[in-house]
């Protein structure tokens, strides 16, 4: 009797408070979904007939001072895919955009180049965790968003025309639903798609080492979901930022302080179960024993659940991306470099040309990475000794040597997996780099082997019966130090010579997994550690921009989007993680710190970046 009098007099007030928390978060996600972006600036998007008139591809409109829009609201700094990201999020708000990249091509690490008929990639050899939702323009972006997320949503706000994906391991030819392929010391283990595919794939290989798998995959799961720091990039003031993260980052940083190596030696003592596992290390550029568990995890949660590959070729990002900001009035050009950052009483206030034109703008965002910005685009007076130390202290992620392979036969006629092939002679990776630096000609050479002609469906349509191949080895920028002074296309026989060895070693390699494309070869062509810096304005051939040191993720973050000049921001992945994921997550976080999110009421309230159906009025 008294416990149903005490419940009778407790339920008004309970179902009260129930009510209330039921309407309040039905409230604020009904205010999310209908609410347009902070800073949103109503605009009347070009139409068709005027919008900008291209001669050749769009991704080809070189930099003519007639063609710079008037009243630039922000200019970006490379068209790289977080340029490219940052650029078209903004100009859904508004904003009148210009894009300036120095190369002759726009996309940065994603453009493709074409040599006698045959295509080749660059940088996006294949991208993992790509959602398959529907596009939500009233979702939420960044609080709900995974740094190695690639949304439907995002991409479908930033481009024109839809963005579509294949996925790797559906080729007749092809290991079912597999996307790597880990050979050390010529015994094969392939990584299918789906946790417990991948599980109990190398169950097969290592029946007795169940336990030790499921837990690493577990781990890699819980590592991976630590993102907390770079979601926090954004959350202003900075003093903010350094407490939420001293509340929820203990974890992410016992991850960060692990290395990979020591994480896989943490479940299994098995090496040769230790090197299958560790064995995407290319996908972040340290060697297991030097990376930290953070990394490596992310990237095998990456692609676990499956490869991708965008239809059409890499290409497709800029092609899609650029009418998007356009269609706002902006504009994205070629083949004219950035010379300087131009600052006016701690202020940036926009850009010097290379040919000297001078370009205002309120904001800029430089997407070239840190060390061109600080090391050469900013005035040295306002490049900080402290930041400067630290880009010394960090150095460079590695670099390749590409050799790109052109066939005159189809896919089918040569069988060509659309998997990819992580090539180790043997367990012990760091010897193995070791090796290479001291001895390129005759050290076994790592490999990564893939083929774009498998992995886009379209091909065949695009480029009649031809194949081809994008084979990378992990080499020093080092080896090529004789010849850095010298200029691209006249570097001298020695050079040739070297490129031409290397080449030779990397294609025998392609023979000895598919001997089928002996006598098929028609075109091939080496690109160093120079080859890079030439194209993408590397400094040592780095593929993925800064290493990745503990010195990039401390508490007090001084890779921000804000920088420490008012209306200059980065983007790109030296800011967030490596490869093209990061990269466009770095686009979506500089997109919000430039709107001005990330305040204590925007947490509080997990507002962020979100559209209505019709941004335009």
């Amino acid at each position: 009797m008294i416990v149903a009098t005490t419940f009778h007099l407790m339920t008004p007030p309970l179902l009260l408070v129930l009510l209330l928390v039921f309407f309040g978060r039905w409230w604020l996600r009904r205010e999310k979904k209908t609410r347009i972006p902070k800073l949103f600036r109503p605009f009347e998007p070009l139409s068709d007939e005027d919008m900008p008139k291209h001669t050749t591809e769009i991704y080809r409109d070189q930099y003519r001072r007639y063609k710079v829009p008037k009243n630039v609201d922000v200019i970006v700094i490379g068209s790289g895919i977080s340029g490219l990201t940052c650029a078209g999020l903004l100009a859904r708000t508004g904003r009148r955009v210009l894009v300036l990249e120095q190369h002759y091509i726009a996309g940065g690490a994603t453009h493709t180049f074409d040599e006698q008929g045959f295509e080749f990639d660059t940088g996006v050899h294949y991208i993992g965790n790509v959602s398959q939702r529907k596009p939500q323009f009233g979702r939420t972006f960044l609080l709900h968003f995974n740094v190695d997320f690639v949304s439907h949503s995002i991409m479908d706000l930033i481009t024109e025309g839809g963005f579509e994906w294949d996925k790797l391991g559906q080729n007749p030819h092809d290991l079912n639903d597999v996307y790597d392929e880990i050979s050390i010391g010529g015994n094969i283990y392939p990584l299918r798609a789906g946790r417990e595919s991948f599980i109990e794939d190398l169950v097969k290989h290592f029946p007795k080492e169940r336990e030790a798998i499921e837990k690493w995959v577990y781990l890699c799961r819980d590592a991976s979901r630590q993102d907390i720091y770079f979601k926090l990039k954004i959350v202003r003031p900075a003093w903010l930022a350094r407490l939420l993260l001293w509340l929820s980052g203990k974890k992410f940083y016992s991850y960060l302080n692990m290395t990979a190596l020591e994480a896989a030696q943490s479940v299994t003592n098995n090496t040769e179960l230790q090197a299958v596992l560790l064995g995407q290390f290319g996908d972040h550029g340290q060697t297991p024993s030097k990376a930290n568990f953070f990394m490596h995890a992310s990237v095998v949660n990456h692609y676990i659940r499956g490869g991708f590959y965008p239809r059409g070729g890499s290409m497709e990002f800029a092609k899609k991306i650029t009418p998007v900001i356009e269609r706002a009035g902006g504009r994205v050009l070629v083949k004219q470099a950035v010379n300087q950052i131009l600052i006016e009483d701690n202020a940036c206030i926009g850009v010097e040309m290379a040919c000297g034109d001078v370009i205002h703008a309120e904001t800029v965002i430089s997407s070239a990475g840190v060390f061109n910005t600080y090391e050469r685009l900013l005035p040295r007076d306002y490049a900080p000794d402290v930041i400067l130390d630290k880009l010394e202290a960090i150095g460079p992620s590695c670099s390749m040597v590409y050799l790109f392979v052109g066939m005159t036969a189809s896919t089918e006629e040569l069988k060509l997996r659309s998997s990819n092939i992580w090539h180790y002679p043997h367990s012990d990776f760091d010897k193995v780099l070791e090796d290479v630096g001291v001895d390129p000609e005759n050290a076994p050479l790592p490999l990564f082997i893939g083929f774009p002609s498998a992995k886009d469906s379209t091909w065949t349509e695009r480029h009649g019966i031809t194949s081809t191949a994008v084979i990378l080895t992990m080499c020093p920028s080092t080896v090529w130090d004789d010849w850095q002074d010298t200029t691209q296309g006249k570097r001298g026989i020695d050079y040739e010579a070297k490129k031409e060895m290397l080449g030779k070693r990397m294609l025998d390699g392609l023979f000895s997994y598919y001997p089928q494309c002996r006598g098929k070869v028609t075109y091939t062509d080496v690109g160093s550690s120079l080859t890079f810096n030439h194209y993408l304005n590397s400094i040592r051939g780095e593929v993925y921009g800064l290493a990745n040191h503990s010195l990039r993720f401390l508490p007090n973050d001084w890779l921000r989007p804000e920088t420490h000049v008012k209306n200059l921001y980065l983007t790109g992945q030296d800011i967030v993680t490596v490869g093209v994921t990061g990269a466009l997550t770095a686009g979506v976080l500089t997109a919000h710190a430039v709107l001005g999110y990330g305040s204590l009421g925007d947490v509080l309230r997990y507002i962020t970046l979100s559209f209505r159906h019709h941004t335009v009025s």
